[in-house]
């Protein structure tokens, strides 16, 4: 339920206090939640398995634009050519990728309705359903990967031949990110189809302005990514481990920011 808005002069002087308090307060009744980012890290198998197989750690910064899980702390390692980040690794392109992307989408895509979906229910309710998030947000969620996938694809993949110019793509998209992340938190939220969420996202980002939030989150999963990255790298028992750190720790970084979207848009929470 939606409360009346406030005006700036009505917003808390320093709101990071209690989103931090509140995350905690939150996490672990939503704690289940955690199986989902542990899954899509361990998907990742290749990746995983080369990530055992190097030395060193990550220095990463991670947007609050989507789900976390370890490869949002950890820099997969890469070998050289053209590849697609995929649930099992990486995929050259052969004439099986457009129908093995199209599997990755349907499945991230539901998961991502399931655990979003659960997020705001138990940010809001109390309590949450897994499967029937899945069955309520599945398809928009779907479709918001797919959409994600293609635009990265047509906007970033023709830029790998312009150096200059693919920095440039990089640094609008950064822009893009901050300026439309409300976006699959309010899909759930306030259980909008894709535009409609798109438009009130930009409308929240406008209005708020959360950029210190923003920058907030990516400092502070950065400075997650250095021990996180470490024990990843310290062979298959520490890349495991690794995981099982990353999941709840991803989960709280998308509760915080759950509860900053639901603040912004005036979106009732319990707790």
């Amino acid at each position: 339920m939606a409360r009346p808005s406030r005006g700036p002069q009505d917003r808390d002087p320093d709101p990071a206090e209690p989103i931090v308090e509140r995350t905690f307060a939150h996490l672990a009744r939503l704690l289940p939640l955690a199986l989902v980012p542990l899954a899509t890290a361990l998907f990742r198998t290749r990746d995983l398995l080369a990530t055992t197989r190097t030395n060193g750690f990550s220095l990463r910064a991670s947007f609050p634009v989507y789900r976390y899980d370890l490869w949002s702390f950890v820099d997969a390692p890469s070998g050289g050519g053209l590849t697609v980040s995929l649930p099992f690794g990486g995929l050259e392109p052969l004439p099986l990728l457009v129908p093995v992307i199209g599997a990755y989408v349907v499945v991230s895509g539901a998961l991502s309705a399931g655990y979003f979906g659960s997020i705001a229910d138990g940010i809001t309710a109390g309590e949450f359903d897994f499967v029937a998030a899945v069955r309520r947000f599945g398809v928009r969620m779907v479709l918001l990967e797919a959409i994600v996938i293609v635009a990265f694809a047509a906007v970033f993949l023709p830029l790998l031949a312009v150096p200059p110019l693919f920095v440039v793509a990089v640094l609008a998209a950064l822009v893009l990110s901050y300026l439309f992340f409300p976006t699959v938190y309010v899909i759930a939220l306030e259980d909008r189809h894709i535009g409609s969420a798109a438009r009130r996202a930009r409308e929240l980002v406008a209005h708020d302005q959360p950029l210190g939030f923003f920058l907030a989150i990516a400092v502070v999963t950065a400075v997650c990514s250095v021990p996180v990255s470490l024990l990843a790298h310290a062979g298959p028992a520490g890349a495991v481990a690794a995981a099982l750190v990353a999941a709840p720790l991803g989960l709280a970084f998308n509760v915080a920011t759950a509860l900053k979207v639901a603040e912004m848009a005036d979106v009732e929470t319990i707790g």
